[in-house]
């Protein structure tokens, strides 16, 4: 199926087969195998099955722009300090654009179907329909919190200011063991 995204980008969808589909973006084709489609399918009649793949991977074209836009502001949003994290925090930025990327394409779908993908769940009940929208939604956003915000304004825990910063001792014992939580200032 030849399809264009609502910005412009031209592809061809081929989900025929149950094992691997194909989508070509500029003449390029990039096959992988329906790992989500397998799951959040399974149970349905196979004219069904095509059809939501089909509009399931027509949604990843039309949500790739915002899909690379948050990757890009991943990328921006963290300095890499030292050399160990950055394979994690590389690591958490893929696992969370792809848990952000099938979350958009999937609501294109429900979108798309509107009542009847809600209908045609619960008439065939797939258990694996609502751990996926957990599990992705968990790692999307708990990943992206992370890597966008974790590092900027949350509480951390505060060293009070020792005596001789000029108290002339007045604080003494109590101001050390005395604990504070603060927000640091953003970078």
């Amino acid at each position: 199926m030849r399809v264009r995204a609502w910005y412009g980008l031209a592809g061809e969808i081929d989900v025929a087969g149950p094992r691997w589909h194909v989508v070509r973006v500029a003449g390029v084709p990039l096959g992988h195998p329906p790992l989500v489609n397998l799951a959040l399918r399974r149970g349905l009649a196979a004219d069904e099955r095509a059809r939501l793949s089909g509009l399931h991977e027509l949604g990843h074209l039309q949500t790739l722009a915002l899909a690379h836009g948050l990757a890009l502001l991943w990328m921006g949003g963290r300095r890499h300090r030292a050399r160990g994290r950055r394979l994690g925090w590389v690591t958490a930025a893929l696992v969370a654009h792809h848990a952000v990327w099938e979350l958009a394409s999937e609501a294109y779908v429900v979108l798309r179907e509107g009542v009847a993908y809600r209908t045609r769940y619960r008439t065939r009940p797939n258990r694996l329909v609502p751990l996926f929208w957990v599990v992705t939604a968990g790692l999307g956003l708990g990943l992206s919190w992370w890597l966008i915000g974790a590092r900027r304004g949350l509480p951390v825990r505060a060293h009070p200011r020792p005596a001789s910063l000029g108290d002339g001792g007045r604080l003494g014992a109590a101001a050390l063991n005395k604990s504070r939580w603060t927000s640091l200032p953003p970078p």
